[in-house]
């Protein structure tokens, strides 16, 4: 395969696979998206964060309070969203789709309930640690709005900032494990209902190929605040993870492969990562210009390590270290060469 040289996302749908480049056209709206998301009451099982039960003697039940003292305690610090391992059954990765395998996750990881925020990075940027995202496109969100997720920024980009904050990318496999879940939804929220601007930022049909980064989605142009779709977080036992679907793209540790087909009834893979030496890496969640087909959990891109477009983000995970290096990136990759901007 020769790599494309353009500044292209290549799109892993249920029947293949296709291009798609980033077309900048108009001003961004700015509208219902900065509303506050709606407060809902925390997780069942979500330890610290709702309000303390009172003391036994403040006429609390007897049972509400051994069920106080006997709850797990909280294994991720604040802001973060611990994730089980699968198991020794695993889960069925890409699940109804073209090279769907079984994978077996030994191990727990944190991950960040919110996609990183304008706000994170750019301490990372004060700090002398992380490149500034790209900034000249009418959608970018850095640095004016602190609360939306941080878009235009590169794999490298991704990784540094990740690494600054004492965590690291996730892999594919945990990706899609933290989406999908041992229920192996369809969907973050469930297996239904169907996308819609309540459950996520999203474009129903796509934008359209002369302007795939213009002003669409469900609030115009640009990403939503995060957490700002509550309805479609994916519940875990201590916590809720936001925008997994829709809103920005979010980078992934993999270098990107076509899964094998026929690998069905094949022994779990465990722990997966996969490492090689193209300059692709997989995309993961969709984004505020992609339609409703991307918001399944299944649906992957790709793109080279140097792509940055309004609909590409980040979002890290903290665990276990990566046991193998990541690629070197400075090979010589037929058909491909590196932009000159940053």
């Amino acid at each position: 395969m020769r790599w494309r040289t353009a500044v292209g996302l290549f799109v892993v749908g249920a029947t293949g696979a296709c291009a798609a480049t980033a077309v900048v056209e108009v001003p961004r709206a700015a509208d219902a998206r900065d509303a506050a998301p709606a407060a809902r009451p925390a997780p069942e099982d979500a330890g610290g964060d709702a309000s303390p039960a009172p003391p036994a003697d403040a006429g609390a039940p007897a049972d509400a309070v051994d069920a106080a003292a006997d709850a797990p305690a909280r294994a991720c610090p604040a802001g973060e969203v611990e994730i089980p391992p699968t198991g020794p059954e695993g889960f069925r990765m890409m699940k109804g789709r073209e090279g769907s395998h079984r994978v077996v996750l030994t191990r727990a990881f944190c991950m960040d309930e919110s996609e990183v925020t304008v706000r994170q990075y750019a301490a990372c940027v004060d700090a002398g640690r992380c490149l500034e995202p790209w900034t000249k496109d009418p959608f970018s969100t850095y640095p004016k709005l602190p609360d939306h997720p941080v878009n235009l920024v590169n794999w490298k980009k991704a990784r540094a900032y990740c690494e600054w904050v004492g965590k690291r990318l996730p892999t594919e496999a945990e990706w899609e494990w933290a989406a999908t879940g041992p229920e192996q939804y369809k969907y973050p929220w469930g297996n239904e209902p169907e996308p819609s601007c309540d459950l996520v930022d999203f474009t129903r049909f796509g934008a359209p190929k002369t302007r795939a980064g213009g002003d669409v989605g469900c609030h115009g142009g640009g990403p939503s605040k995060v957490g700002a779709h509550p309805a479609g977080d994916r519940l875990w036992p201590f916590g809720y993870v936001h925008d997994l679907a829709g809103n920005v793209w979010e980078w992934v540790e993999d270098s990107f492969a076509p899964f094998e087909k026929g690998q069905a009834d094949a022994p779990p893979k465990v722990d997966p990562l996969v490492r090689n030496q193209t300059p692709m890496h997989p995309l993961r969640g969709g984004a505020w210009n992609r339609s409703f087909g991307g918001m399944a959990v299944t649906f992957r891109a790709a793109a080279q390590f140097t792509y940055q477009v309004p609909g590409v983000g980040v979002r890290c995970v903290r665990g276990a270290p990566h046991p193998t290096p990541p690629p070197r990136h400075d090979v010589d990759v037929p058909g491909w060469r590196p932009p000159t901007k940053h």
